[in-house]
C-alpha cells in the first residue's frame, strides 16, 4: 500500500493533478458557477434565499420603466465625463514632467503624488466625508480663510453641492494611478526622438502630444479601455460618503444595485439586481468593442495616409 502511494506521488502528472484539484474546486465553486448563474438569475424572481422562480423577461421590462435606475445611470455618465478626462490628462502631463524634467525633488513628488492611490477607497471616502463636514471640515475652513464666506455649509446634504463635491475625491484618488502607468510608458520612448525635436525648436507641449502620445498609444488604448470599465465605478466612495443621497443626487448604478439586491429598499430583489448587472455587462461590452474598432480604424487610416 505504501509503495503504491509513493508511485502515485512520484508520477509528475498525478502530483500536478492532486496539487491543482483543491484550487480548481474552489475556483469553480466561487468563480465559474457564479458567473454561469449570473446569466440565469436575471430571468427569475429571487431574493437570495428562497427558491428562484422563472419569470422570463419581466425584470428587463421593469428596468425599462425604472426611472431611479436611469437617473443613477445619468449620474454615472456625469462623473465619468468629468472625472475621467481630468484623471487621464493630469496623469499624462505630470508623468511627462516627472520623467523628462530633471528636478531634484522628483523622487519626493513621485511619492507625494502617488500616495492617494495607495489608500484604500474606504479610508479616502471617510477622510473626504470629514473634510466636507459643515462645522469641522477643512474644506469650509479653507474657503472661509480665503474670504469665500460659506459658514457651516454641509456639502454632502445639499443635492447640487453633493453631486459636484464627489468629483473632488474621485480625482484626488484617481489620477495618480494613471500617472504611474504613463511614467513607465514614457521612459520607454527613445531619447533620440526628443533630441531631434529639440533641434527643430519643439516646445514641451509639442514633444508631449506629437512624440510621446503616438509612441505610447498602445498603453493609452489600454488606459482608455480601463476608463470605460470605470464608467460604472465609484461604488464604495459614494456608498460611504452619501449612500446615494441626498434624494438620489449622487446615486450611481452600483449603489442602486446594492440596495435592490440586499433589501436596503425594503425588499430584496436579487434577480432584478442581476438583470441590471447583465445589462451593464452588455453595455460595457458594446462600448469597448466600438471604442477599440474606432481606435484601430484610426490607426489604419493614419498608416494608409
Amino acid at each position: 500500500m505504501k509503495s503504491r502511494i509513493q508511485r502515485i506521488f512520484s508520477s509528475k502528472k498525478a502530483f500536478i493533478f492532486i496539487s491543482l484539484t483543491p484550487l480548481l474546486f474552489f475556483y469553480t465553486l466561487f468563480l465559474v458557477i457564479p458567473k454561469i448563474t449570473s446569466f440565469y438569475y436575471p430571468f427569475t424572481e429571487y431574493d437570495g434565499i428562497s427558491q428562484a422562480r422563472w419569470i422570463g423577461i419581466e425584470n428587463f421590462i421593469a428596468i425599462a420603466r425604472d426611472a431611479d435606475l436611469w437617473g443613477a445611470l445619468k449620474n454615472n455618465l456625469f462623473y465619468w465625463a468629468i472625472a475621467t478626462p481630468i484623471n487621464f490628462f493630469a496623469g499624462l502631463i505630470v508623468a511627462y514632467l516627472l520623467v523628462k524634467k530633471p528636478y531634484q525633488e522628483n523622487k519626493f513628488y513621485r511619492v507625494l503624488y502617488y500616495f492617494p492611490a495607495i489608500l484604500p477607497s474606504v479610508i479616502t471616502a471617510l477622510m473626504w466625508q470629514f473634510a466636507f463636514h459643515g462645522r469641522y471640515g477643512i474644506f469650509n475652513a479653507m474657503l472661509n480663510a480665503m474670504g469665500v464666506n460659506v459658514g457651516e455649509f454641509y456639502w454632502l446634504t445639499h443635492a447640487t453641492a453633493a453631486r459636484w463635491a464627489m468629483i473632488i475625491p474621485m480625482v484626488w484618488g484617481g489620477w495618480a494611478g494613471n500617472m504611474l502607468i504613463f511614467m513607465g510608458a514614457i521612459q520607454s520612448v527613445p531619447a533620440s526622438l526628443y533630441e531631434s525635436a529639440e533641434l527643430d525648436g519643439a516646445s514641451d507641449a509639442q514633444k508631449l502630444f506629437l512624440i510621446t502620445v503616438p509612441v505610447i498609444w498602445e498603453t493609452m488604448k489600454t488606459m482608455i479601455f480601463f476608463s470605460i470599465i470605470g464608467l460604472f465605478g465609484a461604488f464604495e466612495m459614494i456608498l460611504i460618503m452619501t449612500n446615494g443621497g441626498p434624494a438620489g443626487a449622487t446615486e450611481v448604478v452600483g449603489t442602486y444595485m446594492y440596495k435592490i439586491a440586499f433589501g436596503a429598499e425594503g425588499v430584496a430583489a436579487f434577480g432584478y439586481a442581476a438583470a441590471i448587472g447583465l445589462i451593464l455587462f452588455a453595455i460595457l461590452s458594446v462600448i469597448s468593442i466600438i471604442a477599440f474598432r474606432f481606435m484601430d480604424r484610426g490607426e489604419a487610416i493614419e498608416m494608409a495616409g
